[in-house]
């Protein structure tokens, strides 16, 4: 399965560097034993001359989504930086899909609400399945189709998670460090995005970017074709009513709440694939702010990933629990604020570009 997407712009990412003298004060942090993303980074970049840069904001981003979760997995990646073609900004494969029934996957997540009643998004959302989509109705194959590191998550078996590749486009123009101006891409929100994928969010959170491509048509020839995916569950056109196609002139929004409250517009690209993904955000307008999940973005800084945003929604809608607990760890009680490395560049004309998953 191959889905795509395409960025706005923003600015960028602030670097500090924090140095500590005199007494020891103790200060919650999040707690650590919750999701463990663990980085490999390929000779492509430990070769670079910006290897540090480019390592800093892959650790950045890793820091931001580890931070906000408290699942115990343990999820392994490996980055590179090599040249993509065409305006593919960032590539994304996962090992891996698993075919649920829409019965026994229901199931899952119930479990996890029940473990984590904290997570009451997804209290609500699972309060509201059946209201719109319930999944396919192969039974070969399952009725869902589940992204390897998801349902590692959901089943407890962290070990059955083969991992996931991120590739950056090197010929691409990132902002590698500082604030992304509008003539760079923000590499810290584009990795983001891409670990929510690798997650079982965005892109791979729906099948339809396989039913939209050749694969589906006219004669189905991968269980992806009759199977729905983690967000295909929240897609709505309006209140009970349920959006599963591709066509571009549908409506569809990702709601938790049987399609009462929309949070944020679904794409709907009448490209198909390789057109931005389905499983993408598409909100009216762009620029500084713009979401992580766009499925179309432009050059500039993303929006910050914290708990407000509507990715944190949406990993939460698939079992993603919060961070409830905070632990006491050593803090400077005296800091030296050494730099911010915040770089601002003229006005350019907003360029696209696209993100691709592939599995």
């Amino acid at each position: 399965m191959q889905i795509s997407k395409r960025l706005p712009s923003g600015t960028g990412i602030v670097l500090m560097m924090l140095l500590g003298v005199a007494s020891m004060a103790l200060a919650p942090q999040a707690y650590a034993d919750g999701l463990t993303i663990t980085p490999t980074f390929d000779s492509s970049i430990t070769g670079n001359a910006n290897a540090a840069q480019i390592e800093a904001a892959i650790n950045a981003a890793i820091s931001a989504i580890d931070g906000l979760y408290s699942n115990k997995v343990t999820i392994p990646v490996t980055f590179s930086y090599v040249g993509l073609t065409g305006n593919t900004l960032l590539q994304t494969q996962v090992a891996g899909y698993s075919g649920d029934k829409y019965s026994d996957y229901v199931n899952l997540l119930k479990a996890d609400a029940a473990a984590n009643p904290a997570n009451t998004v997804l209290a609500t959302a699972i309060a509201h399945l059946g209201t719109g989509n319930t999944g396919g109705t192969n039974t070969k194959f399952g009725g869902m189709a589940i992204d390897g590191a998801q349902q590692a998550m959901l089943t407890g078996l962290t070990n059955s998670f083969e991992g996931a590749t991120i590739a950056i486009n090197s010929n691409q123009p990132f902002a590698l460090s500082g604030t992304a101006d509008s003539s760079h891409y923000d590499l810290v929100g584009g990795l983001e995005h891409e670990l929510d994928e690798v997650l079982g969010g965005g892109g791979v959170g729906s099948t339809l970017n396989t039913v939209a491509s050749n694969t589906c048509n006219p004669t189905p020839t991968s269980p992806l074709c009759t199977q729905q995916g983690s967000t295909d569950l929240y897609r709505y056109s309006a209140p009970g009513v349920g959006s599963y196609t591709s066509s571009s002139t549908a409506t569809s929004y990702f709601s938790i709440d049987g399609g009462v409250t929309q949070i944020v517009q679904f794409n709907q690209n009448g490209n198909g694939f390789p057109g931005g993904d389905f499983g993408d955000f598409a909100p009216p307008g762009g620029g500084s702010g713009q979401l992580i999940q766009n499925a179309f973005n432009f050059f500039g800084q993303d929006e910050a990933y914290t708990t407000s945003s509507p990715e944190y929604t949406m990993m939460e809608a698939i079992g993603w629990d919060p961070v409830t607990r905070t632990r006491q760890v050593p803090e400077p009680s005296t800091l030296i604020l050494l730099g911010t490395g915040l770089a601002l560049a003229a006005f350019q004309r907003r360029k696209l570009a696209r993100r691709e998953h592939a599995s």
